[in-house]
């Protein structure tokens, strides 16, 4: 027999199960231009049971680039994503890069249109590369060169590698990241809010049709105070700001006919 206390905590658990999860619709993607495609979704976080916004900028890698910009480009030692995309023509996207230390100087591998910035760092760490227009993910102790190679950050840690979810410290965070799909484009994710990387990671791994981007493959950049972004790019026009400038950045640009 169920009593007026047992109904009432049976009410209590369906109505918390309701508001932790998230939706499931597939996400909507809006065409900002050939070959790059925008869409927001919300991200519900285990700290206040509150939807958090993401940002997914998906780009097919043989119409778009990614770039490194360095104080060396920008001609100074610290930007914002406008900063960022003033450094590299037809730039119409920014975030910002991997880790740095106090002095600003960057931490972990970083290439640029084929070009070594910034050596590799043999840590428990990954690097994000683009190679003959193709993502790959790699842990960063079991890197080598690459023939092709024209991007590549080395941050961390992984979120997602061939599929598989890592697993990683509790803390909330905002964050920024970089990840793959199974057929080869890459996304760039910002979110609004602070986030657990576990709760990141599940979100990118869910398939397009419950509401995820389907990603493979994902590495997780500098984020906290240092997660930015900027897009203007055909109709969309998205702008997630912070009170700080870090010294590198990363641009979405096209590619040269």
């Amino acid at each position: 027999m169920r009593t007026k206390a047992h109904i009432s905590l049976l009410v209590f658990v369906t109505a918390l199960a309701c508001t932790r999860v998230p939706s499931r619709e597939p996400l909507q993607w809006q065409k900002a231009l050939p070959g790059l495609d925008y869409a927001r979704a919300e991200v519900v976080t285990g700290q206040d049971e509150q939807p958090v916004g993401v940002h997914l900028l998906r780009l097919e890698p043989r119409k778009w680039q990614l770039r490194v910009v360095t104080p060396d480009k920008m001609g100074r030692q610290l930007g914002s994503p406008a900063d960022f995309r003033a450094a590299v023509p037809g730039a119409v996207a920014a975030i910002n890069g991997g880790f740095f230390d106090p002095a600003y100087k960057p931490l972990g591998l970083l290439v640029d249109n084929g070009q070594t910035l910034s050596p590799l760092r043999h840590v428990d760490h990954g690097v994000f590369g683009i190679a003959a227009h193709q993502p790959l993910l790699r842990h960063a102790r079991e890197w080598n060169a690459l023939p092709e190679l024209e991007f590549a950050v080395e941050c961390g840690p992984r979120l997602l590698v061939d599929g598989k979810p890592l697993t990683f410290k509790p803390g909330f965070a905002r964050r920024t990241a970089l990840g793959s799909d199974s057929q080869g484009r890459v996304t760039i994710i910002v979110s609004d809010g602070v986030l657990q990387l576990s709760e990141l990671t599940s979100f990118l791994q869910r398939g397009e049709r419950e509401g995820g981007p389907g990603l493979v493959n994902a590495l997780n950049l500098d984020g906290g105070p240092s997660t930015m972004l900027e897009i203007d790019a055909g109709v969309v026009h998205v702008n997630v700001p912070t009170p700080v400038q870090v010294p590198v950045g990363i641009t979405v640009s096209p590619r040269s006919p």
